[in-house]
C-alpha cells in the first residue's frame, strides 16, 4: 500500500496547523530570496506582523506561546516531509518565543514543490483569497526583505576574484538595491519620483506596489540626522501618502548600519499605526 500523498495529508490538518505550516514555509521562501541555500536561512520564532489571524487571534502571553508552538510543530512537519533539513532554535530573550530558527534547505526544488502544494490547499480552503494581493501579506514580505537587507549589504561588500566591493554609502544605494529585491517578491513595482517638502531635500525614488496599493520608501541614517529630525521627516512623508487615494499602506525602511539612532524601537513604535483604512509601518534595521 502506497503512503498517502502530501496533498491528502494536508487536507486532514486542522486550520491552525495547516496555516502555521504555510506561515513558516512562506517565511523560508522569502528568506531564500536574499540568503544562500548553501548556508542556514533564518526565520523568527514568531512574526512581528501576523499573516493569519487564526494563528494569533488576540494579544496575550498564552496565545503568543501557542503561536510559537504552532510554528515549531509546523517546522517539524516540513522536516519530516524532507522539505527542509536541519532546524535549530537560537533563543536570545527570557521568554520562550524570543529567538529565531536556523534552517537548512538541502533541496530547493523539493521545497518549492512542497510550497506549491501548500498554496493549492490554501486555495481549496479559501477560494479566491490569494495572499499575494493582501496588504498585510505585502507588508510582511517587505519586513522580511528589510530584515535581510544588512546581510545582503555585507555580502555585496565581500566580492571574490579581486573585484571592487559594492559599498552602500547613501540613500540612493539603498534604493538601488531594493529596486532589485522588490521585483523578486512583487509582480508590479513602479518607481515614484517626488521631492519632499522638508529643508534640503533632493528628489527621491519611492516604490509603488500597484497590485497591493502599498508604497515603500527607504532612508539611510547619517550623523546629522537625529531621531527627532528623522521622525519629523517621516511624519511629513506619512501625511503626503495618506492623501493619495491609491495608497492603502506605507512601509518606511530606515537603514541604520552605524547605529546613529539612539532609540530606533521608539521611532518604530511611535509612527507605526493603523487607522481609517491606512496602515503605516516603520522598520529600522539592523537591530
Amino acid at each position: 500500500m502506497s503512503p498517502p500523498s502530501l496533498a491528502s495529508i494536508l487536507q486532514t490538518f486542522e486550520d491552525e496547523l495547516f496555516f502555521a505550516t504555510l506561515d513558516v514555509a512562506l517565511d523560508i521562501d522569502q528568506a531564500l530570496v536574499v540568503q544562500s541555500a548553501e548556508s542556514p536561512v533564518y526565520i523568527d520564532g514568531i512574526r512581528d506582523v501576523i499573516r493569519y489571524q487564526i494563528l494569533y487571534p488576540a494579544h496575550s502571553v498564552n496565545l503568543t506561546y501557542r503561536y510559537a508552538d504552532l510554528r515549531s510543530k509546523a517546522l517539524k512537519f516540513l522536516q519530516k516531509q524532507s522539505a527542509i533539513g536541519s532546524m535549530e532554535y537560537h533563543k536570545w530573550g527570557m521568554s520562550g518565543w524570543e529567538g529565531r530558527w536556523a534552517i537548512t534547505v538541502p533541496n530547493e526544488n523539493c521545497f518549492a514543490e512542497f510550497l506549491e502544494t501548500l498554496k493549492i490547499e490554501e486555495e481549496r480552503r479559501n477560494p479566491g483569497q490569494k495572499i499575494q494581493t493582501d496588504i498585510h501579506s505585502a507588508t510582511a514580505r517587505l519586513v522580511q526583505l528589510a530584515d535581510s537587507f544588512n546581510s545582503v549589504a555585507r555580502t555585496l561588500e565581500d566580492r571574490r576574484s579581486g573585484r571592487e566591493p559594492l559599498l552602500i554609502q547613501d540613500e540612493y544605494d539603498v534604493q538601488y538595491i531594493f529596486a532589485a529585491l522588490l521585483t523578486t517578491r512583487f509582480d508590479d513595482v513602479r518607481p515614484e519620483d517626488w521631492i519632499p517638502s522638508y529643508a534640503g531635500s533632493a528628489s527621491r525614488v519611492d516604490f509603488f506596489l500597484k497590485n497591493e496599493s502599498v508604497f515603500f520608501e527607504t532612508k539611510m541614517t547619517r550623523g546629522a540626522l537625529t531621531d527627532r529630525k528623522l521622525g519629523d521627516e517621516l511624519i511629513i512623508d506619512i501625511e503626503h501618502y495618506k492623501q493619495r487615494p491609491d495608497c492603502k499602506a506605507l512601509v518606511c525602511f530606515v537603514y541604520d548600519p552605524k547605529q546613529f539612532l539612539k532609540n530606533p524601537r521608539g521611532l518604530e513604535n511611535d509612527l507605526s499605526k493603523q487607522a481609517d483604512g491606512f496602515e503605516v509601518r516603520v522598520i529600522v534595521r539592523p537591530r
